[in-house]
């Protein structure tokens, strides 16, 4: 696999400057010999297969899916773009997940794991060249066996056609054969034109089973001799089990065990409601751990107080924009605020284990499966071999189940009662003991040239790091526990500074810097991670800029982006999409917002409502470039669903007081529902530049976009979120 087909070392792992880049291509070279050099098959074996892909004698075909299906379609884009590239027939081809490997690392980062929507970008070209290098050593084979020329063949639905004598063998029947011979090291790929699946809508494969009701999640498991526990713990992280009534406990129909664990106690049970009711009778008394002088008021001002005093590490610095803009004649500022966020996946965090003499088996909904592995291998001992971990569909992931703390307990318990436990966590124990995404306060100013343009621009962020459990662990050489947080060098941790850090506007003088707040908060990453933040200060700032200098908002951003021609295009394209311009109704207005995130370029248009105090979204259009858009269905139900989330973010928020969360379920976590989802289109611009994510690109910049738009009608900024707290409510 050619190295120009691997993305560049992405921001989060850039930091800064560029010392990254050697040592993340040394991990990835193991993945590129894999994917590329390495003997496929064993001597004698009659299957053609490697860690991806395997080719029987009975025309079968297996391909393995190295990454976690959490209602993003990569189940089915994946195993099709080497399909397509092999020729085989998609009606007979089989999926599975694969286990643990290291050929499934991320080649850049040296770690297995499902996130940062990345998975398209990172493994088409992979699952393409292993297609290519597959078909090439079936077609040689069947040269053989016809004696042909292999160039002459034609290869199509699993077979291996000679059109001049109408000849045919299938890829089973020449399988074996296959297998003996060597790998290409560069297979060549089809042109576009050949292909017949990429780039056209498919059925996505886990849609009928949720339908029906027969996909299993991983609350769904259920294994033979299974027991079921629940858990119960202080409320506010980090507290400590004072006391119980464990006789009371022990001594009820059906419970098997009462399980000390961190923070608190787990029943295990014949069933989930028998634990849960053990657990809500058993008179647990909890002491005060190291969140409990916490609160969000106290968080706020001691930002504020930051944004004044605080050290800050400076990530980008081009020109003098301090000196800059103190010798402003006309300075613009703006302070930002932005809540914690808990991820509210509608199944809550869950996992199945067994462990037994020489042997660990999980069931578990994951999106990081190798500090899952880590994580039991520490706990137990065993090797790589002796972990089988059954992966199930996520009931929504957004970040949270890439850690693993959901996994310790269940291992604990299931090594406590010596046979399978399915644990479950209740609703109110998944908001509290999330690892929420950090608040932000960022605070931008800016000077305007002759052009009404800025000329200046300096962005201050206070914010924890969002990637303490998510930072590849083998990029340090950490010891365990590997679930555990732990902070990257800064160089490296660039995420909260993502989307103002490489921006698409031309700016002369432009400054960017964070100040790392030490909290005893759980944070980490929240679908958008730092761009849909950032994004919403920097798009939201313009717009402010645009109507001081008297510019239309799309005018304004299309002078900035003109040497950006993909951010140019999608400006474009959504103006068409919305007719930008256009009267809109009094009470009404719309707002726009560009993003440059995750590979790729959006920008949105939304029209709003406003009656009094409460703003009702009605349309939304995004135009997306993510380079090839490789399934237009798939990719487009990521950007809309993606955009619900956007707006979602509008209204909910967690807040703290003496370290506990203040909302532990939906009645005041309030997401976006479905009978309030506005029209939502889309449009992508094919650019042909690098695959891009949809998944976390879409809702990038539907906040800002909706605030600009909610200025529109009522000519006043927000510049903290959720709207409530200026007063608004999104109905």
């Amino acid at each position: 696999m050619a190295a120009s087909e691997i993305e560049d070392v992405s921001d989060k792992m850039r930091g800064v400057g560029r010392m990254s880049r050697r040592s993340f291509m040394v991990a990835a070279s193991g993945l590129l010999l894999s994917a590329g050099a390495q003997v496929w098959s064993r001597p004698g074996d009659p299957v053609l297969q490697n860690a991806w892909l395997r080719v029987a004698p009975d025309n079968t075909i297996l391909i393995m899916i190295s990454q976690s299906e959490m209602g993003q379609g990569i189940s089915t884009t994946l195993p099709v773009a080497l399909a397509d590239e092999l020729g085989a027939d998609w009606s007979k081809v089989k999926t599975e997940w694969s286990q643990f490997d290291p050929a499934y690392r991320h080649p850049q980062y040296g770690w297995m794991f499902t996130g940062n929507s990345e998975s398209s970008s990172t493994f088409y070209p992979i699952m393409r060249t292993m297609g290519a290098a597959a078909r090439e050593m079936l077609v040689q084979a069947a040269a053989a066996q016809l004696k042909v020329d292999a160039a002459s063949l034609q290869v199509r639905d699993s077979t291996i056609i000679d059109p001049a004598s109408g000849r045919s063998v299938s890829f089973g029947d020449v399988a074996e054969n296959a297998a003996r011979l060597p790998v290409p090291n560069s297979p060549a790929l089809k042109r576009d034109s050949d292909l017949t699946m990429i780039g056209k809508p498919q059925p996505r494969r886990d849609i009928p089973p949720k339908v029906d009701g027969s996909a299993i999640f991983g609350i769904d498991v259920k294994v033979p001799g299974m027991a079921v526990a629940a858990i119960r713990r202080a409320p506010a992280q980090g507290g400590k089990l004072a006391s119980y009534d464990k006789a009371g406990i022990l001594a009820r129909p059906g419970v098997i065990a009462a399980v000390e664990i961190a923070s608190g106690l787990a029943v295990v049970a014949d069933r989930y409601w028998t634990a849960k009711r053990a657990l809500d009778e058993g008179g647990l008394v909890f002491a005060e751990g190291p969140l409990a002088g916490y609160s969000t008021e106290s968080q706020r001002a001691d930002h504020m107080a930051r944004l004044k005093t605080g050290d800050f590490a400076v990530k980008r610095s081009d020109g003098d924009a301090r000196a800059r803009l103190a010798d402003a004649s006309r300075m613009f500022e703006a302070i930002y605020e932005i809540p914690a966020q808990a991820h509210a996946t509608m199944e809550p965090m869950n996992c199945t284990a067994h462990v037994a003499a020489d042997r660990c088996e999980l069931w578990v909904p994951t999106q990081g499966v190798e500090i899952t592995q880590a994580v039991i291998k520490e706990m137990t001992g065993f090797s790589d071999s002796q972990i089988v971990i059954n992966r199930t569909f996520l009931g929504g992931g957004f970040g949270r189940r890439l850690l693993a703390d959901f996994v310790r307990i269940a291992v604990q318990l299931a090594k406590a009662v010596n046979r399978p436990v399915k644990v479950i966590w209740s609703r109110e124990e998944d908001f509290a003991y999330d690892a929420y995404r950090p608040p932000m306060t960022h605070a931008v100013s800016a000077a305007l040239g002759a052009d009404g343009l800025p000329s200046v621009m300096m962005h201050r962020v206070v914010s924890p790091s969002h990637m303490l459990y998510v930072f590849p662990r083998s990029a340090l050489q950490a010891p365990p526990p590997w679930d555990r947080p732990i902070a990257p060098p800064r160089d490296y941790d660039a995420m909260a500074v993502e989307g103002v850090h490489l921006p698409p506007y031309a700016i002369a003088d432009y400054h960017v810097e964070q100040n790392y707040v030490e909290t005893p908060l759980p944070v980490s990453v929240w679908r958008t991670t730092g761009h849909g933040p950032n994004n919403f200060v920097l798009e939201t700032f313009l717009d402010e800029l645009a109507h001081a200098a008297g510019k239309d908002p799309l005018d304004y951003r299309l002078a900035l982006a003109r040497n950006d021609p993909r951010a140019v295009a999608v400006l474009q394209a959504v103006a068409a999409m919305s007719a930008w311009g256009r009267p809109v109704p009094n009470g009404q207005g719309r707002g726009l917002a560009l993003a440059k995130a995750f590979g790729g370029y959006a920008a949105q248009v939304i029209d709003v409502s406003v009656d009094g105090k409460d703003i009702h979204p009605l349309h939304v259009w995004t135009a997306l470039d993510c380079g090839k858009t490789l399934d237009p269905g798939i990719a487009a139900a990521n950007v809309e669903g993606g955009v619900v989330w956007g707006l979602s973010g509008l209204r909910t928020e967690v807040t703290f007081k003496d370290g506990a969360v203040q909302q532990t379920n939906f009645d005041s976590f309030d997401p976006v529902h479905l009978w309030e989802t506005p029209k939502i289109e889309t449009r992508f611009v094919e650019s042909g530049a690098k695959i891009g994510g949809t998944g976390e690109l879409g809702p990038v910049p539907t906040h800002a976009a909706f605030c600009n738009a909610v200025f529109a009608v009522v000519g006043e900024r927000i510049r903290a979120l959720p709207l409530t707290r200026h007063g608004y409510r999104l109905v």
